[in-house]
């Protein structure tokens, strides 16, 4: 890609900020030809869509086994891999992503601990979209709140406006939000974790602390998780979130990865 990009200063920045990945999004942005297969280039393939095939298999059986008929249902969750080339895996009948199977089980996840009406949702960390449009093919959702860094937002824009929802969106990064509102669910899969403490306090204060309902995936905050330096303890997040349960990540990713769930 050549020169590297940053969306924050060096004290500001989440892992996935590492210079390459915002390179890389801004130019999927502006290209067509980079969009068409932003999926499978190994720059952004380092911060997401890399599930791998057999971790797919294992995401979803926990689907088969949590909700049935969204085993009975996945053509229409094929949706997620219309757009940017995805890797695709033959799981018996169905060929499928395994990042959009694991788009999927976190869907199950969330039917099943807090129903298929999930209202006013707000996501920390949103990848391209795919967490939102997956959840929109079987939720009901009133309103769609994505965060993340600004050339992260354009691509899930560009993303989401391929496809034609049942639910509506924004976008909106953290400094443009004067945390007025809130939200029915938040929703994080492992961004919120890998934030600094500070980003974190300050998603904290604006919005979990005022959400009705959480499910955020962590790999930090426990002294065997991936990510350890200048991230929020278990401890301290007890302190600073609404009251949680903390569940097992199912089927483990990686060593010192949870679950935080409230409002159950």
């Amino acid at each position: 890609m050549g020169t590297d990009v940053f969306a924050g200063a060096e004290y500001n920045r989440s892992l996935s900020d590492n210079g390459r990945y915002v390179a890389f999004v801004e130019q999927a942005v502006k290209d067509y030809e980079t969009f068409r297969t932003f999926k499978t280039n190994p720059d952004y393939r380092a911060i997401l869509e890399h599930v791998s095939p057999e971790l797919g298999l294992m995401y979803l059986n926990v689907v088969a086994g949590q909700t049935p008929y969204f085993f009975e249902i996945l053509d229409r969750f094929k949706i997620n891999d219309l757009v940017g080339s995805p890797q695709k895996i033959q799981y018996g009948p169905v060929e499928i992503s395994p990042s959009t199977l694991r788009y999927v089980k976190v869907a199950s996840d969330i039917v099943t601990m807090f129903g298929a009406d999930i209202g006013d949702v707000v996501e920390i960390g949103v990848g391209y979209g795919g967490q939102m449009l997956i959840l929109d093919q079987v939720c009901a959702i009133s309103h769609y709140t994505l965060f993340d860094l600004k050339p992260v937002l354009d691509l899930a824009s560009k993303y989401l406006e391929c496809h034609i929802l049942n639910s509506s969106y924004n976008t909106s990064t953290i400094n443009q939000f004067d945390g007025s509102a809130c939200y029915d669910l938040v929703i994080s899969n492992y961004a919120f974790s890998e934030l600094p403490s500070r980003l974190q306090r300050v998603y904290i204060e604006k919005i979990l602390q005022k959400a009705k309902r959480g499910y955020l995936t962590m790999n930090s905050g426990l002294s065997n998780s991936v990510f350890k330096n200048d991230k929020l303890s278990l401890d301290e997040l007890r302190d600073l979130l609404p009251e949680f349960n903390v569940l097992d990540d199912n089927p483990l990713n990686y060593p010192g990865t949870y679950i935080i769930v409230w409002g159950l």
